[in-house]
């Protein structure tokens, strides 16, 4: 027997939805004698031990607790192996982290979890990235799923997964003769902003455009409202050790998330880090006042996406919804402001926090029919030669769709190199300027090192040897197949067809500029 999940882990939450009896239920939580909907995605170590969840959520204001918040943050930049400090003598790999926390969650659903599970089933899970995510964040989100015992039966991108959710709830108001043939999705989430449109055509449909944008959040509306107390109490946030902040944006998270549209004031205790100081009183307009350039930010990513189907989309015939999905759409200024601009068109999940989960949910059971085919998140390529000058050469670009068949793109590159060694050095940008070069947000990825010189073939340090021009191997035809996968990560097959050779590379950022 198995158990068919949708897990949406999240920066802030993570929760988990089931198929039941044709039904797409989230999974609840006992614990502590109360019902809990989601898992935190928080860390804690207390005495050298490893909390994950409610656990560390229950150690939050315990002394000497050291806490980590939005670990999913930390995929965007990090590498696998890249080492994650939680307090002075303890440190962990970001893999490690990460699995040892889906391995929680996983406990969390056997143990503790509302839907019936048998020891001998097994746990198949449909798993989701931000849109935005790079593949090095795509890697770690998946195999820390399948360290963790979960068998990943495959990936989509968080709003897709969201517009899933509202296609299964609302596609049969949506008669064949519908002019509506499209869905936007508004996906704000604790840590990341994505958007996309879907393409609505019977129970198959395209992602036609998506953006995003890689930290914005959430936590940030939180870091304004950190940022205004503690001016209000004219502390120096340099004051605050690393555990001390999470302990106050959390404090700050919960007061967020119990404002009202007709909330006036909120309410800020830091008295569990600070005993000597007094609850501050904040009003709301000032904090969306602050807040108000990040969620432009958003709607300036929203409106580029929708221009693709109109530039008035408001009066747009073919836009069925705007849909609004995420934990922080309900921060009041956010479906204000959206209400604002698109007021015929905004519709907001009857379940913002649990959609993505339920859409994910809903994509694992074959008996729902329902799919949704992605499209390239950003666009990849690599820095070539051309005489003396360097032209950037896109390999997969951004909105292109993948096969219908196989869910995958491959594209074949062939050329006579001139140098000894092949130094390849590719990015990923979510833009393209009008002078065909990377612009926006750009990450750098790993350098491969290939020999064109068959002579070099069996060498293990390529990266210690001079690259130089070497006319001996321009008889020499190399390939490049690349292959983008349903799971959105990227690899490259270099051959030497001549002298028959060939390296497969896995391909992953190094860092963020």
């Amino acid at each position: 027997m198995t158990m068919r999940l949708g897990i949406d882990f999240g920066t802030t939450r993570t929760v988990v939805a089931a198929q039941e009896n044709g039904n797409y239920l989230v999974c609840t939580f006992s614990w502590e004698g109360e019902v809990k909907e989601y898992i935190p995605t928080l860390a804690a170590v207390k005495d050298g031990i490893l909390h994950f969840g409610w656990d560390a959520m229950d150690r939050l204001n315990q002394p000497d607790t050291h806490i980590l918040r939005s670990m999913k943050r930390l995929a965007g930049h990090l590498r696998p192996e890249d080492s994650v400090e939680l307090g002075p003598d303890f440190s962990i790999t970001l893999l490690e982290l990460v699995t040892l926390f889906l391995i929680h969650v996983k406990q969390m659903v056997v143990k503790h979890g509302s839907i019936p599970f048998k020891k001998k089933d097994a746990l198949e899970v449909m798993v989701a990235c931000p849109a935005n995510a790079n593949s090095n964040q795509r890697y770690i989100t998946l195999e820390a799923f399948r360290r963790a015992g979960f068998t990943v039966l495959g990936a989509m991108n968080e709003p897709s997964a969201a517009g899933v959710e509202f296609l299964h709830r609302y596609l049969r108001g949506l008669g064949p003769r519908s002019p509506k043939r499209y869905v936007a999705v508004y996906d704000l989430g604790g840590g990341t902003f994505d958007t996309s449109l879907v393409g609505i055509a019977d129970r198959h449909h395209d992602v036609v455009a998506h953006a995003g944008i890689g930290r914005l959040g959430g936590d940030d509306f939180d870091e304004v409202i950190l940022g205004l107390a503690l001016e209000h109490m004219g502390l120096d946030p340099e004051r605050l050790t690393p555990s001390d902040t999470v302990r106050l944006l959390e404090e700050c998270r919960e007061r967020k998330e119990g404002l009202k549209s007709n909330t006036k004031k909120m309410v800020v205790d830091p008295s569990m880090v600070l005993q000597d100081q007094k609850p501050v009183v904040l009003d709301t307009g000032l904090i969306y006042e602050r807040c108000g350039s990040l969620i432009d930010r958003s709607l300036e990513t929203l409106q580029m996406v929708l221009q693709g189907i109109d530039e008035n989309p408001e009066n747009s015939r073919s836009l069925a919804a705007l849909y609004l999905v995420g934990g922080s759409v309900s921060f009041p200024p956010v479906a204000r402001r959206l209400r604002e601009l698109y007021p015929s068109k905004v519709k907001v999940s009857p379940f913002p926090h649990a959609s993505t989960a339920i859409g994910l949910s809903i994509a694992g059971d074959p008996k729902a029919n329902l799919t949704v085919r992605e499209s390239v998140s950003r666009h990849f390529g690599i820095w070539r030669e051309r005489d003396k000058d360097k032209i950037f050469d896109p390999i997969f670009l951004k909105d292109r769709q993948v096969d219908p068949h196989t869910g995958r793109l491959r594209v074949i590159r062939t050329y006579n190199p001139v140098h000894n060694i092949g130094l390849l050095r590719y990015l990923e940008c979510s833009s393209i300027g009008k002078t065909e070069e990377p612009e926006g947000d750009i990450a750098l990825w790993q350098d491969v090192y290939f020999p064109y010189d068959p002579k070099l073939r069996d060498r293990k340090d390529l990266a210690k040897i001079s690259i130089e021009r070497h006319p001996g191997v321009s008889s020499q035809e190399v390939t490049e197949a690349y292959e983008y996968n349903e799971q959105g990560i990227i690899q490259v097959e270099i051959e030497n067809r001549t002298s028959g050779y060939k390296k497969l590379f896995t391909l992953g950022p190094k860092s963020f500029i």
